[in-house]
């Protein structure tokens, strides 16, 4: 066999790689982001559904109970992401958002009965001090 023709079934054989195993991390990626999603709204539904039941008997305690624990995770769950240098900067509603949520806070105190969800809490309203001057 010719070099010209190793070198062409080189590259033809690289290529063909290349591209089979960007299909695969795509159908990977894919397959991961949309369980994720489909799990985030399947636990969202039902305890939207418990939070609606709760409000309907006439039970807003519940209810609300039920929002505030939900506003402690996703406060957490933020701090992964805008704790990062980058965080804060992609987009100027992020900083808006926690402050509403600190604006909450202070108007309406909750402590969670784990410590660590309440040090969490802390942290993630913790970020906006450093992106404003509150």
């Amino acid at each position: 066999m010719s070099k010209q023709a190793t070198i062409i079934i080189a590259v033809v054989s690289f290529v063909s790689g290349a591209l089979v195993t960007t299909w695969c991390a795509v159908a990977f990626y894919t397959q991961l982001t949309s369980q994720l999603v489909i799990g985030s709204s399947t636990s969202d539904a039902v305890m939207t559904v418990f939070e609606l039941r709760s409000l309907r008997a006439n039970n807003a305690t519940n209810a609300v109970e039920s929002l505030e624990i939900k506003l402690d995770v996703d406060l957490i769950g933020l701090t992964t992401y805008l704790g990062k240098p980058y965080g804060f900067n992609r987009d100027p509603s992020y900083a808006k958002a926690l402050q509403m949520v600190r604006d909450y806070r202070i108007e309406y105190p909750h402590k969670s009965v784990v410590p660590e969800v309440d040090a969490g809490v802390t942290n993630a309203l913790k970020l906006l001090d450093g992106q404003t001057n509150h």
